[in-house]
C-alpha cells in the first residue's frame, strides 16, 4: 500500500488500510495514537478491528491515510492567514484540470482543524508530454492550519514538492510562497530548542578559495544500547560550526514533539529519528509515524519561525 491515501482512488475501509499496512510496529503505532488498545500479534486481530464501532475506525482512519515514512517540505506562505476551513473545501470540481501537463488537485478535505490538499504530481514535477501513465505520477499531500503561514508538503523529493505548492497556490488563488530555510533567522537554534534530542550525524557543506564546495560528514564516537552521543557537544565539531566557509547541510538524528506516543514493548516515548535538510527546510522521518507526530512536529516548525 502507498501512502500517502489518495481519497478520490481507493474505497478501502480504514480496516483493511490498517492491515495491509507494512508492519506490525506501523499498526500499533496508528492504533495507540488513536488511543485504542489492541493486541496486533493476536490471532484475533483482524476480528477485533471489524468490531470497532465508526468513531473509532474514524479515529483510526485520520491516523493513517496521509501519514507514513516521508519527507516533508515546508514553505511560508503568508497569504494563508487569509484562508478560512470553508473557504478551502468544496471548490476542487471549479478548478481547472492541468492533465498530463502538470500536477493535479484531486481534493481538499478537513480533519485535525487543518486542510489537505491531495494533489497527483509527475515524477519530474512538470510534464509535457500528451499523455503520463498513473505509474509516472505520485500522490502528495499539502497540508495547513488556517490563519498561520506554515505549508507542509508530503512529498518524496524536490521537484513534486515544488510541483505541489505551485498547484496548491493556484487552488487557493495564493501568489507567493517560498521555502523554509532552518538556517535563517535564528529559526535553527529555536527548533532544535523546542525537538531535536540529538544528532547522530553532521554533514556539512565547505566552500574552499576557489569557491568549490566539499561535503564533510561528521560522526561521535559509537553510543552504548539505545543511547545517543550528539556530536554537537564534541569541541571539534563546535569549532567547525563557527567557522565562515562552513555550512550546515544536514543532520540525522532523534526528535522529540509534545503528544509523543508510548511503546509498551520498549517502555519508552517513541523518538522518531530523522533526516533534517536544513537549507532546504525539509525532514525526512526514518519510519513510520502516525498522523499524530506529523502534526505535533508541524506546530514545532511554525513555533520556531
Amino acid at each position: 500500500m502507498d501512502l500517502p491515501i489518495d481519497p478520490t482512488r481507493t474505497d478501502a475501509s480504514p480496516q483493511e488500510l490498517l492491515r495491509d499496512l507494512p508492519s506490525q510496529v506501523g499498526r500499533r503505532r496508528v492504533l495507540q495514537a488513536a488511543d485504542l488498545s489492541i493486541d496486533v500479534d493476536g490471532r484475533g486481530f483482524a476480528e477485533t478491528l471489524d468490531e470497532l464501532s465508526q468513531i473509532e475506525v474514524r479515529r483510526v482512519a485520520s491516523q493513517l491515510r496521509f501519514a507514513g515514512a516521508r519527507t516533508v517540505h515546508y514553505y511560508r506562505v503568508d497569504g494563508l492567514r487569509q484562508v478560512t476551513l470553508d473557504g478551502a473545501t468544496g471548490r476542487v470540481d471549479d478548478i481547472s484540470s492541468s492533465g498530463a501537463y502538470g500536477p493535479e488537485i484531486q481534493t481538499a478535505v478537513r480533519d485535525h482543524d487543518r486542510i489537505y490538499v491531495v494533489c497527483d504530481v509527475p515524477d519530474t514535477g512538470t510534464q509535457t508530454q500528451l499523455t503520463v501513465s498513473e505509474a509516472d505520477r505520485t500522490t502528495t499531500v499539502a497540508t495547513f492550519e488556517p490563519h498561520t503561514s506554515v505549508l507542509a508538503v508530503r512529498a518524496p523529493d524536490d521537484d513534486t514538492a515544488d510541483a505541489t505548492v505551485r498547484a496548491v497556490m493556484d487552488y487557493l488563488e495564493i501568489d507567493d510562497a517560498s521555502r523554509i530555510s532552518f538556517l535563517d533567522g535564528g529559526f535553527r537554534g529555536r527548533f532544535e530548542d523546542a525537538c531535536v534530542a540529538g544528532y547522530s550525524t553532521l554533514r556539512l557543506q565547505t566552500a574552499g578559495d576557489r569557491h568549490e564546495s566539499s561535503r564533510i560528514e561528521v560522526r561521535p564516537e559509537e553510543s552504548g544500547g539505545d543511547s545517543l552521543n550528539d556530536v554537537r557537544v564534541d569541541p571539534v565539531v563546535s569549532d567547525i560550526l563557527e567557522r565562515e566557509d562552513v555550512r550546515l547541510d544536514e543532520a540525522e538524528g532523534l526528535v522529540t514533539v509534545a503528544g509523543e506516543i508510548d511503546l509498551p514493548e520498549s517502555d519508552s516515548r517513541f523518538r522518531p529519528r530523522v533526516t533534517i535538510g536544513f537549507s532546504g527546510g525539509r525532514v525526512r522521518f526514518e519510519q513510520f509515524v502516525p498522523e499524530q507526530i506529523l502534526l505535533k512536529f508541524d506546530d514545532v516548525v511554525r513555533d520556531s519561525l
